[in-house]
């Protein structure tokens, strides 16, 4: 597995406002925590920061005083509207001891299913996992190109690496491939051909039949006295 290097600084202030004179520097503060050491205040420069990015299940070095620690990613926060990295959590990370970690699951290639018209669905999109920080992989793979309409791939088909383990339920749906719900459709189309039409228009008189106002008309000619 690959180890990340990151070059930190240690700092003394804490607080919201110190925070955010540091964030002006393009400078992001962040924490180490674990172990039976003290936990160290740091700051990371935005571009050493920037390293972490899709890589936070990692084994990362971390540089700071003159000394390497092996850490890894407890928690990034980010800004809601620059998704830009605002804090970072480090956790220390003993090679000998069984950490837990959640993994991606990324699948890899076009299900037969879909072919004949299906649609994939992905229930997991990540995997909980035990195993000593030298064991954790990159992401899981799952080959999903002999997937046939109707089947699914659950966690106890995954293969893992070894010395990998997970407590996940065993019968818990990764992916599957099912039938575009047609009927759905068909059903929303029948209720909307059973409701009854509503005529809004007026009918048009038919032809030779009088007017209401031509009746009264005639009615009037029909009383006067004839010369």
């Amino acid at each position: 597995m690959e180890i990340i290097l990151i070059n930190a600084d240690k700092r003394e202030k804490i607080g919201t406002k110190e925070s955010k004179r540091l964030r002006k520097q393009n400078l992001i503060p962040a924490v180490l925590y674990g172990g039976k050491q003290d936990n160290e205040l740091l700051m990371l420069m935005k571009k050493e920061a920037s390293k972490l990015l899709g890589h936070s299940t990692r084994l990362i070095d971390l540089v700071f005083s003159s000394k390497t620690e092996r850490v890894m990613v407890k928690e990034l926060k980010y800004d809601s509207l620059t998704e830009s990295i605002t804090h970072i959590d480090f956790t220390r990370v003993a090679m000998d001891q069984i950490i837990s970690v959640a993994i991606d699951i990324i699948l890899k290639g076009i299900p037969k299913g879909a072919k004949e018209g299906g649609v994939l669905e992905q229930n997991l999109r990540s995997l909980s996992i035990e195993c000593l920080p030298s064991a954790i992989p990159e992401k899981i793979d799952v080959d999903i190109s002999n997937l046939e309409l109707g089947s699914v791939i659950r966690v106890k088909d995954l293969i893992l690496p070894a010395g990998v383990k997970t407590s996940i339920g065993a019968d818990i749906v990764v992916a599957g491939v099912h039938a575009p719900k047609v009927e759905e459709v068909a059903a929303v189309l029948a209720e909307a051909a059973a409701e009854p039409e509503v005529l809004t228009a007026k009918k048009p008189e038919e032809e030779g039949e009088e007017k209401p106002a031509e009746k009264a008309h005639t009615a009037a000619k029909e009383k006067e006295p004839k010369k």
